[in-house]
């Protein structure tokens, strides 16, 4: 496991996780569930994402260009929620239906995470926070989208 995780890091991370640390907070089992490839019918749904969710907080923040940073995810009854942080003096250049497709175009209707999520019957909300205002813009992919990617 710990093999597994320095790769993740290395390879998937700009700043990369401090492993030692990341064993200290999860278990070993923790972490292969989180990390199967294949959908696991013993492990249910929101059990799955409310780890997956536990573990992206543990390891962000993380600055994904010049202007977003991802602060983590959250999980409530109705979505799977990416938040990230806006570092731009203006927010008037986002374009939600704009963003939306973009998104689209990337989730892999087939990983563990985007199953999980269809079954479990909620949305994906990937939520950005202007951080000179506070304001706020979801974009909302809705399980209906996501069943019929």
């Amino acid at each position: 496991m710990f093999l597994i995780l320095l790769t993740f890091s290395l390879a998937f991370s700009a700043d990369p996780v401090d492993v030692n640390d990341i064993l200290d907070n999860f278990t070993e089992e923790q972490l292969k569930i989180i990390f199967d490839e294949k959908l696991d019918k013993d492990v249910c749904d929101d059990d799955y994402l409310t780890l997956l969710a536990r573990y992206q907080s543990y390891i962000c923040p993380k600055k994904l260009d010049n202007l977003t940073v991802w602060d983590g995810s959250d999980l409530n009854d109705d979505a799977y929620i990416y938040k990230y942080q806006l570092n731009d003096k203006k927010f008037d250049w986002f374009d939600i239906d704009k963003q939306k497709d973009i998104i689209l175009q990337q989730i892999d209707k087939n990983s563990v995470h985007t199953q999980r999520v269809v079954n479990s019957n909620r949305s994906m909300i990937f939520r950005y926070t202007y951080r000179y205002s506070g304001e706020v813009r979801d974009v909302v992919i809705t399980n209906w989208e996501l069943r019929n990617l």
